[in-house]
């Protein structure tokens, strides 16, 4: 088989297979995952010192660390269900090539964090609101 750094040589190259392959995701395919830890935990979720004053604007900064990790585990396994294609070509070119890959596959990285920002604020509205 090919290497990838031979079939995504450069950005336009992998933006081209990203626009072919991209099943587009949202909320819903990330939903469950990123529900049931706040089902589960509440707002301990947070940071402690922030858990009385929790706002929509700011609550992404202040998550443990153990949720970040649980949220973005969960995001990796919806991303990776719905689209392993693409997802598996990204990581490979961190492997083969990891100085460059990030510059290759910027649309995947964007593409992936507007997804999982996005999933995070409808996350807030569905299950954190009604907890404050």
């Amino acid at each position: 088989m090919e290497s990838l750094t031979k079939q995504f040589p450069d950005k336009e190259t992998f933006d081209k297979f990203f626009v072919e392959n991209f099943k587009t995701m949202t909320y819903e395919d990330v939903k469950e995952g990123l529900e049931e830890l706040v089902k589960a935990e509440g707002l301990n979720i947070f940071q402690d010192d922030y858990v009385k004053n929790v706002r929509k604007e700011d609550f992404k900064e202040h998550l443990s660390k153990g949720a970040r990790f649980e949220f973005e585990n969960a995001m990796t396994e919806a991303f990776y269900d719905k689209n392993p294609e693409v997802y598996e070509a990204a990581f490979g070119l961190y492997e083969e090539v990891p100085k460059q890959a990030m510059a290759i596959t910027e649309t995947f990285h964007r593409t992936y964090q507007e997804i999982y920002e996005e999933s995070l604020n409808c996350m807030f509205d569905a299950v954190i609101a009604p907890l404050l």
